[in-house]
């Protein structure tokens, strides 16, 4: 499953989903197709992806069953509108952004899928401050990137270790082996980090290295 199939995976039926950053519109076409909503609020920042989505969309003879938007994240819709957000293909900061300049918005739909490219462990503890719930994550693998998506609604989590900021709490108890995966390669790094910085014998480095450690050995018991 590639990255965009499992966003599309992440939504339950509804009537109504806005696809926000629509760019091509291929979710807004994947999501029609497999008769996950009736109606795409397709929408984007900037004219150019707006409109290849509408001749996309056209082109696939679904133009019909859109409403296009020209505007910033949610601030071109209604509290209530739509039942699902996507929100995917974004840095992890700026979909927090997005969701809290229009919180009341994120609030009142019954799910956010949310696919940040970067900083996945900002957005988690965007999310766990702000009243929202994580109730699914799924990770997939593309060439060498590793990409979560992440379901969210209004709700409360509190988790008892940050690390769970950085680490999928969800997909640990999955025991997914894509999760396994992406889990070594971070030790991986915070090793070769450590080593890179032992090397230049800088007592400053002491607090950073001893910090890496401890954050290894925490994600080490995690998996065990």
């Amino acid at each position: 499953m590639n990255r965009l199939e499992c966003i599309v995976s992440m939504v339950d039926k509804c009537s109504t989903a806005a696809d926000i950053g629509t760019d091509h519109g291929y979710v807004a076409e994947m999501l029609l197709k497999e008769g996950k909503c009736d109606k795409v609020i397709a929408t984007d920042l900037n004219k150019g992806p707006l409109s290849r989505a509408m001749e996309h969309l056209y082109k696939v003879n679904l133009r019909e069953r859109c409403d296009f938007r020209l505007g910033s994240g949610l601030t071109v819709l209604k509290e209530g509108e739509a039942d699902a957000i996507i929100i995917a293909g974004m840095g992890g900061d700026l979909i927090s952004d997005i969701l809290e300049a229009s919180k009341n918005i994120a609030l009142n739909t019954d799910q956010l899928i949310l696919q940040p490219m970067t900083a996945a462990e900002s957005l988690r503890r965007y999310l766990a401050e702000n009243g929202f719930e994580i109730r699914d994550e799924k990770i997939v693998k593309e060439y060498h990137h590793f990409y979560f998506i992440i379901k969210a609604n209004k709700g409360f989590i509190k988790y008892e270790d940050t690390i769970y900021y950085e680490i999928s709490k969800s997909l640990i108890e999955k025991n997914d082996p894509i999760m396994i995966e992406y889990i070594n390669k971070v030790l991986n790094t915070n090793k070769k980090i450590i080593g890179s910085l032992e090397k230049t014998n800088n007592v400053e480095y002491n607090v950073k290295i001893d910090s890496l450690r401890e954050k290894n050995k925490k994600i080490k018991e995690l998996i065990k």
